[in-house]
């Protein structure tokens, strides 16, 4: 019975560890994005001067930047992998936007939710819910001019 319960509590372990995982590849980064909150820096405060409440990554690696429903910023992304911050073995990718928008670093997604962290020790981490799927968005925009 207790090695039964055991291999049960190891398989659930790795599945939950696995989408875990598999969330935070590159692919699961793009879609639409709420903006719940901003946090951190060296006090942990929240951050109240957002200069956008919604962002759209899309699979051509375009990034669009809104506030209010208006557009505030349209560039290019690109995706690097590269050492964590946090950790001296873990690699994680980073987001870089390609204008002066202020918005990049690693990235991790979970249950829906989207964390963007500065790649700095006492960094904010910028927290989105997904309200548009990678399909939804691609779907959208595949007649748009650039």
């Amino acid at each position: 019975m207790k090695k039964t319960t055991l291999a049960s509590y190891l398989l659930i372990s790795l599945g939950f560890v696995n989408n875990i995982l598999s969330q935070s590849t590159p692919d699961s980064l793009f879609g639409g994005w709420k903006l719940i909150r901003i946090n951190g820096g060296i006090a942990g405060y929240g951050h109240s001067n957002y200069n956008h409440d919604a962002i759209v990554l899309s699979s051509d690696c375009k990034f669009r930047a809104y506030l209010k429903d208006s557009l505030k910023s349209l560039s290019n992304f690109h995706l690097r992998k590269s050492k964590s911050v946090y950790s001296s073995t873990d690699s994680v990718y980073n987001i870089h936007i390609e204008d002066k928008f202020p918005l990049w670093g690693s990235f991790t997604v979970s249950n829906k939710k989207l964390y963007i962290r500065d790649n700095m020790i006492d960094g904010f981490t910028h927290v989105y819910q997904r309200i548009y799927t990678k399909q939804e968005i691609d779907d959208h925009f595949k007649n748009t001019m650039y």
